[in-house]
């Protein structure tokens, strides 16, 4: 869709037939192939836009419309063309909420609208990478000082841009923990969120070491080239712990040894 609207918008008379291109050909039938290009003329891209406004229900010169897939939906035939996922304004959190929400025991969880949640009243939050950490969060060893806490699936996708949403909406003075893998991948997803004030790590001890995998901490090259030009402040000695290792454990081995979790501040 937004290659048929650059092409309009930019009145271009070719463009590239690759993988993006000969979908749209072959459904619309308009242009003309020649070689490795489609070209179009005036006519030509007054008829692609009249065929993909029959076909999608909307303008492609005005662009997909803005708003969830409810309010796409009265305006387009396709709503999952809606920019704004059904996850955008949605987390998933467990541990203490904020009133009026209700008390959840500890292996309960509750997806909420961003809206739905009264941050102001929120003075700590934990940040979980991985759905069964999340869900066994409270089988971890972790500082008796975030017993207190919102507690925050990162997740994926929607969700993980809903969790980013509620990072960017929390108080100045609330805390903001991030418990990720032990790797440079968890050390990448806790350093380019919105907010993380401190690192929850493990007491690393032979045992949990040699749990670690070699292959999955080599896959992560491209975070670990980031990390080498970021600025990690008091997560440093993290990153060259890890380097040293070279070993990415994952929390799941570390719910399994019992592992003690310490915080280590940012700044």
């Amino acid at each position: 869709m937004q290659a048929v609207d650059r092409l309009l918008r930019e009145r271009l008379e070719r463009v590239e037939l690759n993988s993006l291109w000969k979908p749209v050909h072959a459904a619309f039938e308009v242009g003309e192939a020649l070689g490795n290009w489609l070209h179009f003329n005036r006519e030509q891209r007054e008829m692609l836009r009249e065929l993909a406004r029959r076909a999608w229900g909307f303008d492609p010169l005005e662009g997909i419309p803005d708003g969830t897939r409810r309010e796409v939906a009265a305006r387009s035939i396709d709503e999952k063309i809606a920019r704004e996922r059904p996850g955008d304004r949605h987390v998933l959190v467990k541990g203490r909420l904020p009133v009026p929400l209700p008390s959840l025991g500890p292996e309960l969880s509750l997806r909420v609208p961003l809206a739905g949640l009264d941050l102001g009243a929120v003075a700590s939050v934990v940040v979980i990478e991985n759905l069964d950490s999340f869900d066994d969060w409270h089988a971890y060893p972790a500082p008796a000082g975030l017993a207190g806490s919102l507690v925050l699936y990162r997740g994926h996708g929607g969700l993980a841009r809903g969790a980013r949403r509620l990072l960017e909406m929390l108080p100045p003075s609330c805390e903001v923990t991030v418990f990720p893998d032990w790797d440079p991948a968890g050390l990448f997803i806790a350093q380019t969120l919105p907010r993380a004030d401190t690192l929850l790590v493990p007491e690393l001890g032979e045992a949990l070491l040699a749990l670690g995998s070699r292959e999955h901490f080599d896959r992560q090259h491209l975070a670990a080239r980031h990390l080498a030009a970021a600025e990690l402040d008091g997560w440093q000695g993290i990153w060259e712990a890890m380097k040293a290792a070279q070993v990415s454990v994952k929390q799941q081995h570390m719910l399994a040894l019992g592992t003690v979790l310490r915080q280590v501040p940012r700044h």
